[in-house]
């Protein structure tokens, strides 16, 4: 009997902390989660988590047009979860950088803005 009541006691245990771990999934639920130097970015997998992942660096891969946005995803275990402020793919260049639109990789800022676009994080 006692060992059916500690098995029955672990059970309900494992439950309670599988439930309050479904609460948060992943690393993040905004960028202000991630620090400064960091961004919440949930990739293009159908069931991605999202993740703190560092600004882009001079010459780190950039995505030109990734605004921060809300979204809301699902997972097939029926856990929702809504992020805000988060980026598709990859973070944006850190302040003072831009990415370029000839080579996506974040570069220091020229004064032609024809291949560049300023897809980096404010400094606020």
């Amino acid at each position: 009997m006692a060992v059916s009541s500690a098995v029955r006691m672990l059970s309900v245990a494992c439950l309670v902390l599988s439930a309050a771990g479904m609460r948060r999934l992943g690393d993040c639920s905004s960028s202000a989660d991630c620090g400064p130097s960091a961004c919440c970015v949930v990739s293009f997998n159908r069931f991605s988590v999202p993740q703190c992942d560092p600004l882009g660096d001079l010459g780190a891969w950039c995505r030109i047009m990734n605004p921060p946005r809300e979204l809301d995803l699902a997972y097939p275990n029926g856990l929702q979860i809504s992020v805000r402020d988060a980026y598709r793919g990859m973070c944006p260049c850190r302040p003072g950088l831009i990415c370029s639109r000839a080579t996506s990789t974040c570069q220091l800022p020229r004064d032609s803005t024809q291949y560049q676009e300023d897809n980096s994080v404010s400094e606020d």
